[in-house]
């Protein structure tokens, strides 16, 4: 269960909280078609590649918002700050499209329920690209006219990420429960009780 619980403090503790304390496009990819049947592959080996990739991609996406925080937090120039917004979601969308790629490269692990564990990662992830996606998309969008507006706005994308981030929790919660041998797969390996901790 510790790396269910992982995944969530992932998603709501750190990532997918967008950055306080700031003063402050383009269209959302589509869904993607439902993926070729992927291969059968061993459980230590899908859950090695699962958690090396979230584990990756947690680090970059730490990475992405340290560098936002410093470049526009104590920004006044709402400009400025709109637009180094919309290109930190915007490499927040590319960094979680490459996770997609991998997660879907890591196949199917060969237990039971297998391909649905499989089908919940690459679901939530393209979630969390949708989340990121629309948030750039907004911030595009934003006026810069009025500074109070502008706060409340980049508030509101924050909050509708932040909410995002609550309701894929509470999947991965759900999934820690229900599929006992990913849970056993993905307890066993250190990548992922790495994970877990971090």
């Amino acid at each position: 269960m510790r790396f269910w619980a992982g995944v969530v403090g992932l998603g709501v503790a750190g990532l997918l909280v967008m950055p306080a304390g700031t003063a402050w496009a383009s269209e959302p990819p589509a869904r993607l078609a439902a993926p070729a049947p992927a291969q059968k592959v061993p459980p230590k080996q899908w859950a090695h590649s699962v958690c090396t990739s979230l584990r990756d991609w947690s680090t970059n996406i730490k990475d992405l918002t340290s560098e936002f925080r410093s470049a526009g937090g104590s920004s006044t120039d709402a400009a400025q700050v709109r637009d180094l917004l919309v290109s930190y979601l915007g490499n927040t969308v590319n960094e979680t499209e490459t996770l997609l790629t991998q997660l879907d490269q890591a196949g199917t692990p060969n237990f039971k329920d297998g391909s649905k564990v499989a089908g919940l990662f690459q679901n939530g992830m393209t979630d969390v690209r949708d989340l990121f996606a629309n948030g750039q998309q907004d911030a595009a969008n934003l006026d810069t006219t009025d500074l109070t507006q502008f706060r409340a706005a980049t508030s509101d994308i924050g909050n509708a990420i932040t909410q995002g981030g609550t309701k894929l929790s509470q999947t991965f919660k759900s999934a820690g429960r229900k599929y006992k041998a990913a849970n056993k797969a993905l307890g066993a390996e250190r990548a992922c009780r790495a994970l877990s901790s971090s």
